[in-house]
C-alpha cells in the first residue's frame, strides 16, 4: 500500500512538473514572439500617452496660470486706483475722475482677486497649513500624507464648485444684481448678448431669463469666479495627488518669491527610516478620517469636530479643515445644503474693510522689495549714534517703525533682520542677543498699527449689533506696542552694557558730528519716515492744516489709508528712490494676490462656519457654561491667557483669530472686558506664539535669514520670551493701557458690559 501511495504521488508530481515546464516554455515562446511584442508595444504606448497627457496638463496649467497672473496684476492695480480715486474725488475733486460706485466695483474685483489668488496659491502649494510632515516624518510617509490631504482638498473643492455653480444659476434665474453697483452706460448692452448665448435649458421649468437693458450690474458676474476658482483648485489638487506633485515648486513663472513664511520653512530633515510617527500619521490618522467620513452619516457634531482637528494635525490646508466642518455641519446638523455655505461665503465679501488686507500686504511687499527698510535703519542708527547699545536700540527702533508700515511680523524680521544682523555681529554684539532681539522685535508688526491681524480680528468678531472698527483696534495697539518696544530697549541697555562702543557713524563724540550724521540720515530717509505719519495721521485726523484759509486736512478710512500706502510706496520707490524696477512690479502684485488668496479663502469659509455656530447658539451656550463655572473676572483672564498661549504654540495667529476669536469675544464681553482690551490681549498672546515652537513662524524665518539652526534661534529667544510674558501680564492687568487713547464716543463702547 505504501508503494502505491509513493508511485501515485510521484506520478502526480511528474505531471505537475511537466505541466509547469510546458506552461513556462509556452509563455517563453509566446513572450519571445507576438505576446512580448504586444506587451512591449502596450508599455511604450502607455508610457508615451502618459508623457503626452502630462505635458498637455502642464502646458494647459501654465497657460491658465499666465492668464491668472495677468488678470491679478490688472485687477489689483484697478482696485487700488478705484479706492484711491474715490478718496481723491471726495476730498480733492479736481484731481480725480468722476466715477460712480468705485468702492463697490473694488469689492467685486476683490472677490475675483481673492479666489483666483487662492487658485494660484494651490499651484504654488502655499496654502496655510499646520504642515509639520516634512519635519517629523520620513520622506516616503510625508509624501503619502500630502497626497492624501490633496485628495481631501480636491473633494471639498469639487463640492464647493458644484454648490457655487448652483448659486450662479439661481442669480441668473432671479435676475439678481449687485447692490449699490451700476453698469457704466453701454456695458449693459454687451452683457445681454452674453446671457442670450447661454444654453437654453430650462431651470426648474423656467426658461433662462434675459437681463433687462438697465444699468444694474449682474450678480452672476461677481459670483462666476467661485465655480471657476473652485474647479481650478479641485483640478490642481487632484492632479497633485495622482501624479505625486505635492512638493512646493521652485517658481511658477512669476519671477520672484516674496512669501516670507514659505521661503523660511526649513528643508525636510526627517530620517529615511520608518518610525512610529510614520505609522500614526501616514497610516492610522488617514484611516480614522476615512472611518469618520463614513460615520458622519449620523451627523454627530463631535465627529465633525474630531475630523476637522485630525485634518489639521495631518497637515491638510486649513481651508479644508474649516470648509469640511462648515459643509458637514450645514448638511448633517443644520439640515441645509452646501449652497447655503457658499452663499454665506459670498456674503462675507461685502465688507469694505476686507479691501485693506490686500492693500497693506501689497504695500509691505513693495517696501520690502525697495529700499524703505534700509533707509529706516539708517535713520535709527543715526538717532542712536554712539550710545552704548545704540545699534541694539536702533534694531528695536527700526522694527517698530517698519512694523507700523508693513503690518506683518515675518516681513519685518526679513526686512530689518537681514540688514541689522550682520551689523550687530560686526560691532561685536553677542550673537544670541542679536538673533533674539531681531526675532522678537519683528513681532511688533502685528501689534503696532496698521496690523493685518487686527483687521481680520475686527471683521470676524463684529456683528450688526456690536461693531468693532479696525481703527479702534489700531488706537488700542499703540500704547501696548510702545510699551513692549520700551521693555525690549531697557533689556538691550542691560544686556549690552559691556559691549564696547563702536565707531558707528561718527568718528568722535562731538555733538556737531552727531547732528551732521543725523541730518544726512533724515534727508536720505525722510520719505520713508513720512509714510507711517501719513497713514496713521490720516486715519485719526491728526493732519489738519489750513494755511491762508485753505483746508488741506488729510483724513481717510482704514481702507483708503491702505490704498494711499500702496500709491505712496509705488511713487516713492519708482520715482524717488528708484530701487524698485518697473519690470518687477507685476511680480510683486501677483505675489501679493497669492498671499491674499490663501488668507481670503480661509476667511470667508471661517465666517460662513461662524454664522452656523451663531445660528446654533454655540457661543452663547459656551458663555453660559463658563459663567456658571467661573465666577471671577480675574480667573477668566488667567485661564483665557493660558489657553491662548498654548494655542499660539500650535497654530498661526490668523488661523487662531478666525477659529477662536468669534467664540471667545462674546464670553469676554459677558465678563465685562472691554472689547478693545480683550482684542489686544488676544493678539499679544498669539504674538508670543510667533516665538514658540513648534509653529513659531518667526523662529523659522530667523533661522533662514540669520543662517543659524532653529535650535540656536530658540535658545536666543528664551530671555525675550520671558520679557514678552511679563509684557502680556501688564497689558492684561492694566486695561487703560489698551483703552486710554480711545475717544469717548468710540463705537466699541456700545458692546455689552456686565461688570462681572
Amino acid at each position: 500500500m505504501y508503494r502505491l501511495f509513493v508511485r501515485f504521488f510521484d506520478s502526480v508530481d511528474a505531471a505537475l512538473r511537466g505541466l509547469d515546464r510546458g506552461l513556462r516554455g509556452g509563455l517563453r515562446r509566446a513572450w519571445s514572439g507576438s505576446l512580448g511584442d504586444l506587451a512591449t508595444a502596450l508599455i511604450i504606448v502607455a508610457t508615451g500617452l502618459g508623457i503626452v497627457v502630462t505635458r498637455l496638463i502642464d502646458r494647459l496649467d501654465n497657460t491658465v496660470a499666465w492668464i491668472e497672473r495677468a488678470f491679478l496684476t490688472v485687477a489689483l492695480l484697478a482696485m487700488v486706483w478705484l479706492t484711491f480715486n474715490d478718496y481723491l474725488f471726495r476730498e480733492y475733486p479736481r484731481l480725480a475722475v468722476e466715477l460712480r460706485d468705485g468702492p463697490n466695483m473694488s469689492l467685486v474685483l476683490m472677490v475675483w482677486v481673492g479666489f483666483l489668488g487662492a487658485s494660484l496659491a494651490t499651484r504654488r502649494k502655499s496654502h496655510l497649513a499646520v504642515d509639520a510632515t516634512d519635519r517629523v516624518l520620513a520622506p516616503g510617509a510625508a509624501r503619502f500624507v500630502k497626497r492624501f490631504t490633496a485628495l481631501l482638498a480636491a473633494g471639498l473643492s469639487g463640492i464647493l464648485a458644484h454648490a457655487s455653480w448652483t448659486l450662479v444659476t439661481e442669480s441668473l434665474e432671479y435676475e439678481d444684481t449687485v447692490e449699490g453697483l451700476s453698469v457704466w452706460p453701454g456695458v449693459d448692452t454687451v452683457l445681454n448678448p452674453i446671457i442670450r448665448l447661454l444654453p437654453g435649458q430650462p431651470l426648474d421649468g423656467v426658461d433662462w431669463p434675459l437681463i433687462d437693458p438697465t444699468h444694474n450690474f449682474p450678480l452672476w458676474i461677481a459670483q462666476a469666479v467661485l465655480p471657476l476658482a473652485f474647479t481650478l483648485i479641485a483640478a490642481r489638487f487632484a492632479i497633485a495627488a495622482i501624479l505625486g506633485r505635492v512638493d512646493k515648486p521652485a517658481n511658477d513663472g512669476a519671477g520672484t518669491d516674496l512669501d516670507p513664511v514659505a521661503t523660511a520653512l526649513p528643508a525636510p530633515t526627517a530620517a529615511g527610516t520608518r518610525n512610529p510617527r510614520d505609522v500614526l500619521m501616514a497610516g492610522m490618522i488617514p484611516g480614522i478620517l476615512a472611518g469618520l467620513g463614513a460615520a458622519l452619516y449620523f451627523g454627530s457634531g463631535t465627529l465633525i469636530f474630531l475630523a476637522a482637528v485630525l485634518m489639521v494635525i495631518v497637515g491638510a490646508p486649513l481651508f479644508v479643515a474649516i470648509g469640511t466642518a462648515a459643509v458637514a455641519s450645514a448638511n448633517l446638523i443644520g439640515g441645509y445644503d452646501s449652497v447655503a455655505v457658499v452663499t454665506d461665503m459670498f456674503d462675507a465679501t461685502k465688507k469694505h474693510e476686507l479691501l485693506a488686507i490686500p492693500f497693506f500686504v501689497l504695500a509691505g511687499n513693495l517696501m520690502t522689495r525697495g529700499s524703505i527698510a534700509e533707509r529706516l535703519i539708517g535713520v535709527a542708527r543715526a538717532v542712536m549714534g554712539r550710545t552704548p547699545g545704540g545699534l541694539g536700540l536702533a534694531s528695536v527702533f527700526a522694527c517698530a517703525i517698519f512694523a507700523a508700515i508693513s503690518g506683518s511680523s515675518p516681513v519685518t524680521v526679513i526686512a530689518i533682520g537681514s540688514i541689522m544682523f550682520p551689523m550687530l555681529i560686526r560691532e561685536r554684539y553677542p550673537s544670541s542677543y542679536s538673533m533674539g532681539v531681531l526675532t522678537t522685535a519683528g513681532g511688533l508688526g502685528i501689534i503696532i498699527p496698521p496690523s493685518v491681524p487686527m483687521i481680520v480680528y475686527a471683521i470676524v468678531v463684529s456683528t450688526p449689533r456690536s461693531p468693532l472698527p479696525p481703527s479702534e483696534l489700531f488706537l488700542g495697539g499703540v500704547l501696548p506696542g510702545l510699551f513692549i518696544a520700551s521693555v525690549l530697549m531697557a533689556y538691550t541697555l542691560y544686556r549690552t552694557r559691556d559691549v564696547p562702543v563702536g565707531q558707528g557713524l561718527a568718528q568722535d563724540f562731538r555733538l556737531v558730528d552727531y547732528g551732521r550724521n543725523l541730518a544726512k540720515a533724515l534727508r536720505h530717509g525722510l520719505l520713508s519716515l513720512l509714510l507711517p505719519v501719513l497713514i496713521l495721521g490720516g486715519i485719526y485726523g491728526l493732519l489738519t492744516l489750513e494755511p491762508f484759509g485753505i483746508d488741506l486736512s488729510i483724513k481717510f478710512t482704514v481702507t483708503e489709508a491702505a490704498a494711499v500706502a500702496v500709491v505712496y510706496a509705488l511713487v516713492v520707490e519708482l520715482l524717488f528712490h528708484r530701487d524698485l524696477k518697473v519690470s518687477k512690479v507685476p511680480a510683486v502684485l501677483v505675489e501679493s494676490a497669492v498671499m491674499m488668496g490663501g488668507l481670503f479663502l480661509i476667511l470667508v469659509l471661517a465666517i460662513s462656519f461662524n454664522r452656523f455656530l451663531t445660528l446654533q447658539e454655540i457661543p452663547q451656550h459656551a458663555a453660559d457654561w463658563l459663567i456658571s463655572h467661573i465666577h471671577s473676572r480675574l480667573t477668566f483672564i488667567v485661564l483665557v491667557n493660558l489657553f491662548l498661549l498654548a494655542l499660539g504654540c500650535v497654530m498661526d495667529i490668523l488661523s487662531a483669530i478666525l477659529i477662536v476669536a468669534p467664540l471667545l469675544a462674546p464670553i469676554a464681553g459677558a465678563f465685562g472686558l472691554h472689547p478693545v482690551h480683550f482684542a489686544i490681549m488676544f493678539i499679544v498672546n498669539l504674538e508670543i506664539g510667533y516665538l514658540t515652537p513648534p509653529m513659531g513662524i518667526n523662529l523659522f524665518v530667523a533661522s533662514t535669514v540669520f543662517k543659524r539652526s532653529v535650535v540656536d534661534v530658540i535658545r536666543s529667544v528664551l530671555p525675550f520670551l520671558f520679557l514678552m510674558l511679563f509684557c502680556l501680564a501688564v497689558i492684561a492687568w492694566l486695561e487703560p493701557l489698551s483703552t486710554a487713547l480711545l475717544p469717548a464716543d468710540a463705537v466699541s463702547n456700545t458692546f455689552l458690559h456686565t461688570g462681572r
